[in-house]
């Protein structure tokens, strides 16, 4: 049966949407988008609201661009408006979930569009193999959903990257409706803006597509600089607008020049870890694209179209290369353009060898290859989120178990460590869990009415060193329950005061000789990460 083009499109978006509801937890690293999210939502964006902001308390090493946070709020509050009527949103983990959902729908719009463009320049199978390759991968649609300050990015890139594929003037497959020049400079201030708000390392991919642009002398320098020195100046004038108001610190913010000064002119970005010069090239790339990286590498050799797109790529690769601290984020934006050159190697090695059944069954092996690694990474990712399957059961404990209100009349009190938070315990599932009191001045107006149940539960968030150790949770007096490091903490743990109620476990890796053994049960290795402890 065949599917039709938008069929695989449809796909395409719908495997996005399947990995947010196969893996709805997050991690600290989604967390000042997802916590900005919600505070827009329920705060407002009145000034008398942003005191009240999570990013105020928990500030992170710099500051960080508040206009794709803002941006994905507005675009988030219609399906939950909509969900809410329909009364669906039954705690803060299904209102976390449509924001992800809605980042995971921009992601797939904009690769479907890519794709049309793909379509137009190198022809219909290319662009369907193309989006079987890109649904099948991993890292990207798992990641297209969640609140990255790079899958923020990663609409606006692929949709500038889009206009840059071989311009439809030399495709035979379509008129463009526009011309190249109009389009080459819609790519370049798309790429211009999202650098200087959101991920200025994009730089580093502005620089060698202009440079293969002007070689080609399709566009002169004269408008190409002025294209971006205008979207410059107006994003910046934008970002310090915006972000000095919602950072409330400074009367000149502008997040990505703080960044840039941190990271790379300080170096400081080296705290975080320092990997091999080919870190990108021997590791990174292989572990995004899997197989798909040999047909991609051999139409570079077959298809101009190809070298044309993924030379400034290899280029934003080797730039980005340069610097110390190194991860796999900072280069997934060119994913899908080595993946257009995977299609495209592909169809040429059908072409070269006249032979479509080998063309097939190299998409069908590579494909294999791709779901059985997807199927590997979501099982350990499934299992990796502790904090998240902590807070799921003390609520469930707390609704089961315990009486409203202590002797006092007073909420229940939960401290909640660093590895919890860090592990899916954001401020959706925490503040908007069924029994969480609420913050004086929210209005969490896209709850259930019927979804708070008590017993009321006040969940501490703070990092007060006071409270580093289990012992000193338990001679405070102050909190009833506790979720802890399990490595850190529980060895000071009072054993008489203080009792175990549930071990929450992350991954801890694949057992291959249990396989071989015969023993599926034990196939992946977990151990304790957070312990949920009673103090009283």
């Amino acid at each position: 049966m065949r599917i039709a083009p938008r069929g695989h499109e449809v796909l395409l978006v719908l495997v996005f949407a399947a990995h947010v509801l196969l893996v709805p937890p997050t991690k600290v690293e989604e967390s000042f988008t997802l916590h900005f999210v919600r505070d827009v939502l329920v705060n407002g964006v009145e000034a008398t609201g942003l005191k009240r902001y999570d990013h105020l308390e928990f500030t992170g090493a710099v500051p960080r661009s508040t206009i794709g946070p803002l941006a994905l709020a507005g675009l988030s509050s219609l399906p939950l408006r909509l969900a809410s009527q329909l009364e669906l949103v039954r705690s803060g983990s299904d209102a976390q979930l449509i924001v992800r959902l809605t980042l995971a729908f921009v992601n797939g719009l904009a690769l479907a569009f890519f794709s049309r463009r793909v379509r137009a320049a190198y022809g219909a199978k290319v662009a369907k193999y193309f989006l079987v390759l890109a649904a099948t991968q991993f890292h990207v649609p798992f990641w297209a959903g969640r609140t990255l300050p790079n899958m923020l990015a990663f609409p606006l890139v692929q949709i500038a990257l889009a206009l840059l594929i071989t311009p439809p003037v030399l495709s035979s497959v379509s008129k463009p409706r526009f011309s190249t020049r109009t389009h080459i400079l819609g790519a370049f201030s798309i790429l211009t803006f999202a650098a200087v708000i959101m991920r200025l390392e994009l730089v580093a991919l502005i620089a060698p597509f202009a440079l293969e642009h002007l070689a080609r002398r399709l566009i002169g320098p004269e408008q190409l600089v002025a294209m971006c020195l205008v979207t410059a100046a107006g994003s910046l004038g934008l970002s310090v607008l915006a972000d000095s108001y919602f950072w409330r610190g400074e009367a000149w913010l502008w997040p990505e020049g703080h960044a840039f000064l941190f990271n790379v002119l300080q170096g400081r970005s080296a705290e975080w870890g320092i990997s091999p010069p080919l870190y990108y090239f021997t590791s990174a790339l292989p572990k995004l694209l899997h197989l798909s990286l040999l047909p991609a590498v051999f139409s570079l050799l077959a298809d101009r179209r190809t070298r044309r797109l993924l030379f400034p790529c290899f280029a934003y690769v080797a730039l980005l290369s340069l610097l110390k601290h190194k991860e796999w984020r900072f280069v997934v934006y060119v994913v899908p353009a080595f993946t257009v050159g995977a299609a495209a190697g592909i169809v040429a090695i059908g072409s070269l060898t006249a032979s479509p059944q080998l063309r097939r069954g190299l998409l069908l092996t590579i494909v294999a290859v791709n779901l059985l690694l997807t199927g590997l990474g979501l099982v350990a990712s499934s299992a990796n989120y502790p904090g998240y399957s902590a807070v799921t059961f003390l609520n469930n404990y707390l609704a089961e178990n315990a009486s409203s209100t202590d002797a006092s009349g007073r909420p229940k009190h939960v401290h909640v460590g660093i590895e919890a938070k860090m592990t899916g315990a954001s401020n959706f599932v925490l503040l908007d869990s069924p029994h969480a009191t609420r913050v004086k001045g929210d209005k969490v107006w896209y709850l259930s009415p019927s979804s708070w149940t008590p017993p009321p539960v006040h969940f501490d968030r703070s990092e007060d060193p006071a409270y580093s150790t289990l012992d000193s949770l338990v001679s405070s007096e102050r909190f009833d329950y506790a979720l802890v490091d399990a490595t850190a903490l529980h060895d000071t743990a009072k054993r008489g005061d203080a009792e175990v109620l549930y071990e929450a476990t992350a991954f801890d890796g694949f057992d291959w000789r249990a396989v071989a053994a015969g023993r599926w049960s034990e196939f992946t290795r977990k151990a304790v990460k957070v312990k949920v402890f009673k103090l009283r």
